[in-house]
């Protein structure tokens, strides 16, 4: 079925199109619930996600990918469900982990299920604007804006993220020796 018929027929309220539609793009949605949310409530926060998806389905005008359209409703859905959780800080002290020197090729060297770890025990404020930012491809004023931040906390936050991965890679590496 083509993307606009099966749309169409979502929006008519049929209930095996909707069923084609969440198949379809439920990996796609559990995956980023997983990256902001934390495996706990991906599964919840997915289901926020499509009733949301199927709720704001008619005002979808068919500008940009339809994929694209169902990423921003998810990434949305994740961060109001931090929000409410009061988990979604902007951090603008810093962190206190041990300095260590990295391994230049220590992240090709790990699986994808221990990358996915480390993104995933990244303080959550970190991790969303990491999330937007490298995994989404926002841009800083975008991310601002979403958040309710300054572009400067949003870059803060991304280099924070990013000196916390280094960091974890360093201690992982230490405690491996």
């Amino acid at each position: 079925m083509q993307e606009q018929e099966l749309i169409r027929r979502c929006n008519a309220n049929e209930r095996t199109a909707q069923r084609l539609l969440y198949d379809q793009y439920a990996p796609l949605i559990l995956s980023i619930c997983r990256r902001y949310i934390g495996s706990a409530n991906a599964e919840d926060v997915m289901q926020d996600s499509f009733i949301r998806v199927f709720n704001y389905l008619a005002q979808y005008r068919g500008e940009g990918s339809f994929e694209g359209w169902i990423r921003r409703v998810a990434v949305n859905t994740c961060i109001r469900h931090l929000e409410k959780a009061k988990r979604l800080k902007v951090d603008l002290y810093g962190d206190n982990m041990p300095e260590y020197a990295v391994q230049p090729d220590a992240i090709s060297q790990m699986g994808a299920n221990e990358l996915l770890a480390l993104i995933d025990n990244i303080p959550d404020g970190y991790k969303t604007v990491f999330n937007l930012n490298v995994i989404e491809g926002y841009q800083h004023k975008e991310i601002a804006k979403l958040l309710g931040i300054e572009e400067s906390s949003s870059r803060s936050q991304l280099t924070k993220a990013r000196k916390y991965i280094q960091r974890s890679l360093e201690v992982t590496q230490k405690v491996v020796l």
